[in-house]
């Protein structure tokens, strides 16, 4: 199941929604946070052996999905006003910087990773601006019209978690 968090939040969230995720905070926001040795040996069935041996080759990903509900108004011919909602959807994915965090007391053992801020992401879709122009359609008549309203109605997010391969989201 994957990890879901609200993009927009302005604070970190802790993202464990059970005992699985032991460690994991993420701020959707900068891509900063932290994910525990144990979440990412859980995800990969590791042993403490092995995660020691792998965490520097150990990457993330952010994964988001932000839904608006945009209104477009327009004129009809006769003059009266006609109006469609439209849902829009905004997606992003990230890439997330990490360092791997060690417990010197510990002879360096892995205690988990440093989430630094995200360092390449791309986008898909586009969010309409209030006062710029839409097209209506109403009975297969299409009519130039602008938003009047644009609002966001939802937002989840995943992060994931790689190591010589595909991601595989936490949780």
């Amino acid at each position: 199941m994957p990890v879901a968090v609200l993009a927009g939040a302005a604070a970190a969230v802790v993202l464990a929604t059970g005992p699985a995720l032991a460690a994991v905070t993420l701020d959707p926001a900068t891509g900063t946070g932290f994910v525990g040795k144990g979440d990412v040996q859980t995800v990969f069935g590791w042993n403490n052996k092995q995660l020691q041996a792998n965490a520097t080759g150990v990457s993330f990903s952010y994964d988001a999905t932000t839904l608006y509900s945009a209104v477009c108004e327009w004129s009809t011919g006769v003059g009266t006003k006609g109006q469609k909602t439209h849902t829009i959807t905004l997606k992003r994915q990230a890439a997330v910087s990490s360092a791997v965090a060690y417990d010197a007391r510990e002879r360096n053992q892995v205690t988990g990773f440093n989430l630094l801020g995200y360092t390449s992401t791309s986008t898909s879709g586009t969010v309409p601006s209030v006062g710029q122009p839409c097209v209506g359609n109403e009975e297969g008549i299409n009519h130039n019209g602008t938003w009047v309203s644009v609002d966001e109605t939802g937002s989840t997010g995943t992060l994931s978690v790689s190591h010589a391969g595909t991601p595989l989201p936490l949780g």
